[in-house]
């Protein structure tokens, strides 16, 4: 059948092209688009994934981890205190502003961890916050600061810091940019009184159920609100999904791509059938079931899924790999899902060629 449905498609290699390069699109713009929609909810829930905190003790009015406000420092206390913390730390962060080297200042998010362990800083950072006025820059912003080497000066705020080091994987997804220093030094470039942090961060023992130590903390800290790493990534982006039109935008552009391809597979396909009327009225004549025809239109459309898929998704691959500064993420699922997205377009387009095909009189191969 498949050899059959082969060379009925070679016989109109414009219309087959056309179709395949329909089918390529379709699984590429998806593809790009749920990649897209993905990496943007990433660098949105990065400052969270990357900070190595099991638990976040936070106040009652925190919304994400930009609209929050401060928490007394004595929460420390009570955490470490609570069965199953291994250690809890003050994290304080605010927006304030670094100054490039021609003096303009940019818009960045100082976050204040604390030694030795630094609870909340990202794992990848070359470099370390051991002096005080220390700070880490995103390796990705170097260029914007001059390609600061450690040990140069960076303004943050009214304060002269020192570069000592830079770090990646928490890209920021606003008009600013991260820097990372000691909870001392940040308190001060933010005017933050030194009994309060904005979040006090928990990492619990090995072993431990994370969810049974935030119930813990709850009914010790009732005035504050305790979340899970999951759950305050879940409150991050869907406070960003609320307010912002993203997820509307990018999921529109997957459908609207699946709807082309399904579109482009239809319409070829059908015209397809009209220009080889003749030919399925032959195979009608000949004996051929209802099944069979209805098995040989499907085996061209999963024809052109195998073959079209296959290419957009390889061209979104190429792209990806090179395009290394878009936020773009590829799980296999996402292969998988639009493989299969790809796979039903094809088929419900292959129903309007089906329809065309039942209702040809085979007589007509008899006629002149």
């Amino acid at each position: 059948m498949l050899r059959i449905a082969l060379r009925l498609l070679l016989d109109q290699p414009s219309k087959s092209l056309g179709t395949l390069l329909g089918v390529v699109v379709s699984a590429f713009l998806m593809a790009q688009q749920l990649s897209t929609f993905l990496g943007i909810l990433g660098r949105v829930a990065a400052f969270v994934d990357t900070a190595g905190a099991d638990v976040w003790i936070a106040s009652p009015t925190t919304v994400d981890t930009d609209i929050t406000e401060s928490v007394p420092l004595r929460y420390q206390a009570v955490a470490m205190s609570t069965d199953g913390v291994a250690w809890a730390s003050p994290l304080v962060q605010g927006m304030s502003r670094a100054t490039r080297p021609d003096g303009v200042g940019e818009l960045v998010k100082v976050v204040g961890v604390e030694g030795p362990r630094y609870l909340g800083l990202p794992a990848s950072v070359v470099g370390n916050l051991s002096r005080p006025g220390s700070v880490l820059i995103s390796a990705a912003d170097r260029p914007l600061y001059g390609d600061p080497v450690p040990g140069e000066r960076l303004e943050v705020g009214d304060r002269t810091m020192i570069v000592s080091g830079f770090f990646s994987e928490v890209d920021p997804h606003g008009n600013y940019s991260y820097v990372f220093a000691n909870v001392d030094d940040v308190r001060g470039v933010l005017a933050l009184a030194e009994d309060r942090a904005t979040f006090i961060v928990v990492r619990v023992r090995t072993g431990v159920d994370a969810e049974e130590v935030a119930e813990a903390l709850r009914v010790r800290l009732p005035d504050a609100k305790v979340f899970t790493r999951p759950e305050l990534r879940t409150a991050v982006i869907g406070h960003f999904m609320a307010r912002t039109p993203v997820g509307v935008v990018f999921g529109m552009g997957a459908l609207v791509a699946a709807l082309v391809g399904s579109l482009v597979v239809g319409v070829t396909m059908f015209s397809s059938v009209v220009d080889s009327t003749r030919d399925f009225a032959t195979l009608i004549a000949v004996g051929a079931t209802q099944r069979q025809l209805i098995g040989l239109l499907f085996s061209q459309a999963l024809l052109f899924f195998a073959v079209g898929s296959s290419l957009g998704l390889s061209i979104f691959v190429l792209v990806k790999l090179h395009a290394t500064s878009a936020p773009m993420l590829a799980p296999w699922w996402l292969f998988v899902g639009v493989a299969a997205s790809s796979l039903v377009s094809c088929l419900l387009a292959s129903v309007v060629a089906v329809r065309r095909v039942l209702a040809i009189d085979p007589a007509i191969v008899f006629k002149g």
